[in-house]
């Protein structure tokens, strides 16, 4: 799956990096009053104005996990930030493989085996009116856990976002409104029901090519079943150019996990990250 994902990022970057404007001028100022040059054919110009602002960053790194596994992971994320006149839309795709060693009962020797397998894509796309400080928004997340208390995480939600602050690309969104979220365990019970949710969203320059970030997003469920809140804190750190060094902490807590699971899961993760 990490394959996959790896591909349709790569697929992704070089779609941005190659959109170009094909609009020159004649160099020697020889054009007509449509400013084409004489003897020459109209040449058509993309306009790409409306596509707005695009750019986003590419992140791969090491995992300790701590909680219900504890191991050596490898994660891979990217975000994609689409910024136009009316609409804010961003996207997340990750990917997570992880191996530990377990005692094998017949041999009594430790065994190397896959114990995570973890990806999820989420979508948000925000109507801005009101000078674009506040908006209504959309949004859907699904998330596939193979070992996790929940195999299968998904939800969709609309509301009202506003945009309390901002300076530069420093940042702070207060985001919420109604949803359902389905849900289903690892012994395959499901769930599917209403839930409220909420966000904070934070972008902070520190210093000259450093940044912190914090998110925090709930989905409260509101027929009793298993509510889900998930904590997400990085510092990224520019190298050189386009790359930077991001160290993130993510917290994940269920209510009401199967059995006798935890309720909190951490991520602690070392990662390098392409800006494009």
């Amino acid at each position: 799956m990490l394959k996959r994902l790896a591909v349709i990022l790569l697929l992704a970057v070089a779609f941005v990096a190659v959109i170009p404007v094909y609009a020159e001028g004649d160099a020697d100022g020889n054009s007509d009053s449509d400013g084409v040059a004489a003897g020459d054919s109209p040449t058509f110009q993309l306009p790409l104005d409306f596509l707005g602002t695009i750019g986003g960053d590419i992140e791969l790194g090491l995992l300790v996990n701590t909680g219900n596994t504890e191991a050596h992971a490898i994660r891979i994320n990217s975000e994609l930030q689409h910024e136009m006149e009316y609409f804010r839309n961003k996207y997340q795709l990750y990917g997570r493989i992880q191996r530990s060693k377990v005692l094998n009962p017949v041999t009594q020797h430790n065994d190397n085996v896959t114990t995570a397998k973890r990806y999820g894509i989420t979508g948000q796309s925000n109507y801005k009116f009101l000078v674009g400080r506040q908006s209504v928004f959309g949004r859907g997340a699904y998330l596939y856990d193979k070992f996790g208390a929940f195999r299968v995480q998904s939800s969709l939600a609309v509301g009202y976002a506003n945009r309390v602050y901002e300076m530069q690309t420093n940042y702070i969104d207060l985001e919420t409104g109604p949803g359902f979220a389905h849900q289903r365990s690892s012994s395959g019970v499901t769930n599917t029901g209403l839930i409220w949710f909420l966000a904070f969203n934070l972008e902070q320059k520190i210093y000259e090519g450093s940044s912190f970030r914090q998110t925090f997003e709930g989905s409260v469920s509101l027929d009793g079943a298993n509510s889900t809140f998930v904590s997400r804190s990085s510092i990224t750190s520019q190298l050189f150019d386009k790359l930077s060094m991001r160290f993130s902490f993510v917290a994940r807590h269920n209510s009401r996990p199967e059995g006798n699971l935890k309720t909190m899961d951490t991520e602690t993760a070392a990662s390098l990250v392409y800006t494009f």
